[in-house]
């Protein structure tokens, strides 16, 4: 199940902006959920506290990333209305019906985890993952060039990185995880070298894929956060 390493593409790819989406996701950031669900898989036998954090984690990993793209329209269909690139119109309806299966997974997920574990934190927690879902959008709309499609890119290739989490959490839950059907990594390298390659096009790129990858990080810290804070009680 631990197949969350860095993906080999990483190591062809001469494009920076490429190279720094690859770098800078949200793999490292949910390094602790891994190693805590696979150890789980590992010792069948939990003490009663251990299989509370367990449901717990499996509770918050499902609801937060619900609420956050769980929801229609999500971040890629904001992106959608504002780029107008033709090299991107093929990418987009695929993310775009991709995003269709992962928001039915994100719903199978949810329901089967029931209600999250109410904390001290927990009224900041929601107000801040409410807050993150409005700065995606935000983010999404931006009305300067070649932004969009670089939140787009981005999150498709931290989705793509991080979707074995949610297969773990699924098969912890009894389910069997779709496949999805997002552009791969290949088609998301091969969508950003074809695009515009003025200077301020590429910095407007990395600036929306930068403060993508910079709010998903976040949201996956909050969920590590109570994590760790229910292990801790």
């Amino acid at each position: 199940m631990d197949n969350l390493a860095r993906p080999s593409v990483i190591n062809n790819v001469e494009d920076a902006l490429m190279r720094n989406i690859l770098s800078d996701g949200s793999l490292p950031v949910i390094a602790p959920l891994v190693a805590f669900l696979n150890d789980d898989q590992l010792r069948p036998v939990l003490r009663a506290s251990g299989k509370a954090a367990k449901a717990a984690l499996l509770a918050d990993i499902a609801h937060f990333m619900h609420i956050s793209h769980g929801r229609h329209p999500g971040l890629i269909d904001y992106a959608a209305n504002k780029i107008v690139d033709d090299a991107a119109r093929h990418w987009m309806i695929k993310a775009i019906d991709g995003m269709l299966g992962e928001r039915a997974f994100l719903n199978q997920l949810t329901v089967t985890a029931g209600p999250i574990r109410r904390l001290k934190s927990h009224n900041k927690v929601n107000s801040l993952i409410e807050s993150q879902a409005k700065n995606f959008e935000m983010l999404a709309t931006s009305d300067r060039k070649g932004c969009s499609v670089g939140v787009a890119i981005a999150f498709v290739m931290d989705w793509l990185q991080t979707r074995p989490l949610l297969d773990i959490v699924a098969f912890q839950m009894g389910l069997e995880p779709p496949t999805p059907t997002l552009p791969t990594l290949a088609d998301c390298v091969q969508l950003a070298q074809g695009l515009d390659r003025s200077p301020s096009y590429r910095r407007a790129m990395a600036f929306g894929a930068d403060q993508t990858l910079a709010q998903q990080r976040g949201l996956w810290q909050l969920i590590v956060a109570r994590h760790v804070e229910i292990l801790a009680a």
